[in-house]
């Protein structure tokens, strides 16, 4: 009797924890949806516009349109005011802030003009600089005004400001020739004269075409944009690419009516033997010659055109292996066609391609050229011959994007990574340099990732600058890094107000125990150190980009702090293999392993967290991608189903033999045998939801279907989202029912049902 009262007691005990049991805040993920922080939050980066031979910029910046107090949360929305949009405008010399348009002034101005009651909402405000730069537009009803933003006088424009003549599509610079295509063959005639045309082309046809539009059906009687282009006055190129033999992808719309819609498209696959062919033609106006350069070497090369500014008589070319190991500077002569090789390149296994920059200066007598041959991405300088000048950029650090280049001065603006101490590698900092490579300055000593705009005159620039968890600042500089002025600090004040809180930066281990490995979590924000938190992983494997901010972020791509407020732990992580930023064999570190490079970072990642943080629930992981990352997840489940218990792919390459042949060739190689999640299909044992587009045209839904094949062959349970009419990237209604869903099937398995539910 007494066991059997102990038997009920225990039943009950277990009922009524089950009743109590931890519940999905999907209220929560409401509230701190995309949409409605979007509504809390204003501009945090300032994009400046600098007025020509002027001290001055202007920019555009959204304010919230209500006090903290004003804001309330009402259904499943942020109930508030619209944003309040202002137009400002900077004195560099001075920092001085003010807003262009004094709208007050402007309105009473108005009143005195017309004689007449204004209509606020049907002023026009325009920042159409005169052309000394003291007064912008301000137009009403069929008047238009000149407004000088610094005597603040409103005056009515009595001539209309005569449109500037600008030279024609097509047309030289001179003014006398136009090039243009006629059923995709190229013509050439005098702009007096069009009757004197001259065809210049006789095999052209769709897809093998020197039209702008290489697809269309057109014919001789109508005359079309070319791609066609003027070096100067008599000089001119055209590169022309054959896809005629390229074989073609379809999808199909389901929602279009009456019919469904298919749409076919050329698409090259790694490893296809027909792929495109690129020619190169020159010509001369005046004589009226016009020919094929011979640029053969490697075949299946894949060719770009370059100009140098003030250099009309060579054009330059790279031509690129198709291995993408190798690749090749070359300079043609108009005059005569012949090529001369300037600079080659090898980088194996391949060329970062994600930060190779190449620039011309002093005409081309000078080459700037990025090469990660010490192991690190640096910048060198050639002579226009391709004779090594020197290294410009030295160190165990990666020199990014060109910001800009002063040849007066002999300076040259860029930025770096990962070279000052104690500072995350991924954290944009610019630094000036001499481009003998001497007297190296770092102009933004603030520990935090920066983006600059630097003025034409090369005096001042614009310096944006954030971490994750500090809000961002806008600063003016001299061109010396000296700060003139705080140019725009945004109020996220309602933000913090509402409950929203940063992403936690986080440092952990590669599985070979030495690289380091940065990373963000998104937590609750109504976090509980006490509790057990399912984690999960978004995830993405590169090599281009890791989806790990670093800048104040409150609208991250994946909507993370959503799906966080269900009741989860959201992580992003990088992985060796997974950015350019890194060094060389980081970048390069997952070739000819695409499929499965970043999954052993990952997992180990989130068993180095759950040791550091007890509020992780390791028998509870779970995981999510989109694309490459949709291609993650399901590897990553497949490989350790004991370990990864709930996923979300979507639009996922899961063969990567019918993915981009870009892609597949440079990262798998040509030679080796390209891995596919379908070959994994028997491993699965958690929980999936596959998700596509049905029209994605860059990750083919054949991709997820085939996956599904997979999985039906091998017995596997799994779930599957179509969207119709959606692209790879998914948009409108479709995005968020998506969003929610996703967040829903994490949820539903993690916290309102048993995860060892039976699955095949």
């Amino acid at each position: 009797m007494r066991l059997k009262q102990i038997s009920l007691w225990c039943a009950c005990l277990f009922c009524c924890a089950a009743a109590f049991a931890q519940q999905a805040n999907y209220k929560a993920a409401q509230k701190f949806d995309a949409p409605n922080l979007a509504k809390l939050i204003g501009t945090t980066k300032v994009i400046p516009f600098f007025i020509k031979n002027s001290n001055y910029f202007w920019f555009i910046a959204d304010e919230p349109g209500s006090t903290t107090a004003q804001i309330s949360f009402s259904g499943d929305s942020v109930i508030t005011a619209s944003k309040k949009s202002t137009h400002y405008i900077v004195n560099m010399l001075t920092g001085k802030k003010q807003a262009l348009f004094d709208k007050s002034e402007i309105i009473r101005q108005l009143k005195v003009l017309s004689k007449e009651a204004v209509d606020e909402k049907k002023i026009l405000y325009w920042a159409d600089f005169s052309d000394n730069g003291k007064s912008v537009l301000v137009k009403y009803g069929t008047k238009t005004y000149n407004y000088n933003y610094e005597t603040k006088e409103l005056t009515l424009q009595l001539v209309k400001s005569t449109v500037k003549k600008t030279v024609g599509f097509g047309v030289s610079a001179d003014g006398n020739w136009e090039l243009y295509a006629r059923a995709h063959n190229l013509y050439i005639a005098p702009t007096v004269n069009k009757q004197k045309e001259r065809q210049l082309s006789f095999d052209a046809e769709p897809n093998f075409s020197f039209c702008v539009d290489e697809k269309g059906a057109y014919t001789t009687d109508k005359a079309y944009p070319s791609n066609a282009k003027w070096l100067g006055t008599k000089y001119f190129y055209a590169l022309r690419v054959d896809t005629r033999k390229v074989a073609t992808l379809s999808v199909i719309s389901s929602a279009v009516t009456p019919r469904p819609r298919v749409s076919t498209y050329k698409y090259e696959l790694p490893g296809d033997k027909d792929v495109a062919q690129y020619e190169l033609y020159i010509g001369n106006a005046e004589s009226g010659s016009f020919k094929k350069v011979d640029l053969k070497r490697w075949p299946d090369q894949q060719v770009e055109t370059l100009e140098a500014q003030g250099n009309t008589k060579e054009i330059y070319v790279i031509r690129r292996k198709r291995s993408r190991d190798e690749m090749e500077l070359c300079a043609v002569d108009l005059a005569t066609g012949n090529v001369r090789s300037i600079i080659q390149e090898t980088s194996k296994p391949f060329i970062n391609e994600d930060f190779f920059n190449v620039s011309f200066i002093k005409g081309g007598k000078e080459i700037i050229w990025w090469s990660d041959r010490a192991g690190w991405g640096q910048y060198y300088r050639y002579n226009s011959e391709g004779h090594l000048l020197n290294r410009i950029t030295k160190g165990n650090f990666t020199a990014g994007k060109i910001s800009a280049i002063d040849t007066a001065k002999g300076d040259i603006y860029l930025y770096g990574y990962g070279k000052e101490r104690n500072i995350d590698p991924y954290y944009a900092m610019l630094y000036k340099v001499a481009l003998s490579g001497k007297n190296e300055r770092l102009l933004t000593p603030e520990n935090a990732t920066h983006q600059v705009y630097i003025s034409p005159d090369r005096k001042y620039f614009v310096d944006n600058y954030s971490r994750i968890d500090m809000a961002p600042v806008t600063t003016l500089r001299k061109i010396d890094g000296k700060q003139i002025a705080e140019v725009l600090k945004p109020n996220v004040s309602n933000l913090y107000a509402y409950g929203w809180k940063n992403a936690e930066p986080f440092t952990v281990k590669a599985k070979d125990g030495i690289t380091d490995l940065y990373g963000l979590i998104w937590k609750p924000f109504d976090f509980d150190p006490a509790k057990k938190y399912p984690v999960i992983s978004q995830v993405y494997p590169g090599p281009q980009i890791e989806t790990v901010w670093n800048d104040f972020t409150v609208l991250d791509k994946y909507n993370n702090a959503a799906l966080a407020q269900m009741g989860f732990i959201v992580m992003a992580v990088g992985h060796r293999g997974g950015s350019p930023i890194r060094n060389a064999e980081y970048y390069k570190f997952g070739y000819g392993n695409l499929r499965d490079s970043g999954i052993d970072d990952d997992k180990y990642a989130i068993e180095q967290l759950a040791k550091r943080f007890s509020y992780i629930d390791l028998n509870k992981v779970g995981i999510f991608g989109h694309s490459g990352g949709g291609m993650m997840t399901v590897a990553a489940m497949c490989k350790y189903p004991d370990f990864y218990k709930v996923g979300v792919a979507s639009s996922g390459n899961h063969d990567n033999r019918i993915y981009n042949r870009t892609w597949g060739e440079t990262y798998q190689g040509l030679e080796k045998k390209m891995p596919i999640n379908e070959d994994l299909a028997k491993n699965l044992k958690g929980h999936l939801m596959l998700v596509t587009g049905e029209v994605d045209e860059n990750v083919n839904p054949a991709n997820t279907y085939r996956m599904v094949d997979a999985l039906i062959k091998a017995d596997k349970d799994f779930d599957l989202m179509v969207l119709p009419g959606q692209d790879h990237h998914y948009e409108g209604a479709a995005k968020f029912y998506f969003e929610k869903r996703m967040r829903a099937y994490f949820a539903k398995y993690f916290i309102e049902q048993n995860i060892s539910a039976d699955r095949k």
